[in-house]
């Protein structure tokens, strides 16, 4: 028998988040979505909700998160936020996601022994 993997996706509630949740579920995976919904929105997960393999955690990845009763093999981190208008609105919380967020996510896939993939985003790019 097959042991079904658990991907957490950070920043799950996003365009491409959601998308990569819907894929992974697609796939057999357990998907652990946490999301603050600072950028994120409810509305992109909702048909995923319903799912028994799919769990929503409302949680910002600035504080560390602990989920030592379940075993993760691979985090994904969308939660970097590199649209303008986000570092104008917030540009202190903005860098704390992007900085203390991400070395939150790579201590809980390190205590796992998970995989970590870190995303990018479009703004890297420059403006379209």
């Amino acid at each position: 028998m097959a042991v079904i993997k658990t991907s957490l996706v950070a920043g799950g509630a996003g365009f491409i988040g959601s998308n990569l949740c819907e894929y992974l579920i697609k796939k057999g995976r357990n998907v652990i979505c946490v999301d603050n919904l600072f950028t994120g929105n409810r509305e992109n997960i909702r048909n995923l909700l319903v799912k028994d393999n799919f769990l929503f955690i409302n949680h910002d990845v600035v504080n560390p998160l602990f989920l030592d009763e379940m075993l993760i093999d691979e985090v994904y981190n969308l939660t970097c936020s590199g649209a303008a208008v986000h570092f104008q609105y917030n540009a202190i919380r903005t860098l704390k996601i992007n900085t203390i967020g991400t070395m939150n996510l790579l201590g809980l896939a390190k205590k796992h022994k998970a995989k970590f993939l870190q995303v990018s985003s479009a703004g890297v790019y420059g403006d379209p």
